[in-house]
């Protein structure tokens, strides 16, 4: 199963200032793939995940098609589709609970609801500890809320999984192992898209199959490791060697 965006293009208006955010997108998530979204602040990165989930702000507008396995997702189709179909890892990992019960209560109603992944297999690939189940998602810190919030996402086996910086305040030993189960999902089968900053390890540690770089909300670049290692084109030369 495939995600895609064409010729997408969002415009933010809140009344108070507006901005195009994303001009003219094209971009492929493949299955069995991890696709790594790079750039810097205010690029674009977490409107392009919103739009693949179906969770544009109600501030925006856009243009463009976005589809599922080649067909045309409408406004009204995104609650069916995220049941099963599309999973989602916010940037910030607490929008995935309610804020009154117990993140561990909830990961068990999502396991009863979709019967795909046990609790105990999604914590482990989320690298989630079991002592912080009984806590109240603003209870924990900013990386096991991130860690309890892919877990969640992955409960469903969903085929296409978009994460908004899932690795974000976590350890480098941490890290790697939410990466290494990303990977191995993809693996799977799955079309994974991550949002991430992790230069080290999404292109020189070959977790990525493809990356994509924005600027000011247009790809500036994208293609296999390979394929960027020859750019000559500064900006992506001065991303890909940094490390964040």
């Amino acid at each position: 199963m495939t995600a895609e965006l064409s010729g997408l293009t969002v415009h933010i208006d809140t009344g108070r200032w507006s901005a195009t955010v994303l001009t003219d997108v094209d971009l492929v998530v493949p299955s069995g793939r991890i696709t790594a979204v790079l750039g810097g602040p205010g690029a674009g990165k977490t409107m392009l995940a919103a739009a693949l989930t179906g969770r544009l702000p109600s501030t925006a507008r856009h243009h463009g098609l976005i589809s599922i396995n080649g067909e045309t997702v409408h406004d009204q189709q995104w609650s069916t589709l995220r049941e099963r179909v599309v999973g989602y890892v916010p940037q910030d990992g607490v929008r995935a609970f309610e804020a009154d019960k117990s993140v561990g209560a909830q990961l068990r109603a999502l396991e009863l609801g979709h019967r795909a992944w046990s609790v105990e297999r999604a914590c482990a690939a989320a690298q989630y500890p079991a002592e912080a189940m009984d806590l109240l998602p603003h209870q924990h810190s900013g990386g096991q809320i991130q860690r309890a919030a892919l877990a969640a996402a992955l409960l469903p086996a969903p085929p296409i999984l978009i994460a908004d910086g899932p690795t974000n305040s976590l350890d480098q030993w941490t890290a790697h192992g939410v990466w290494r189960s990303l990977r191995d999902y993809a693996d799977s089968g799955a079309a994974v898209l991550v949002v991430s900053n992790e230069v080290r390890t999404l292109f020189h540690g070959g977790i990525a199959d493809h990356l994509v770089i924005l600027h000011e909300g247009r790809i500036r670049a994208a293609g296999t490791t390979a394929d960027l290692t020859t750019s000559t084109d500064t900006f992506v030369q001065a991303i890909l060697g940094s490390t964040f």
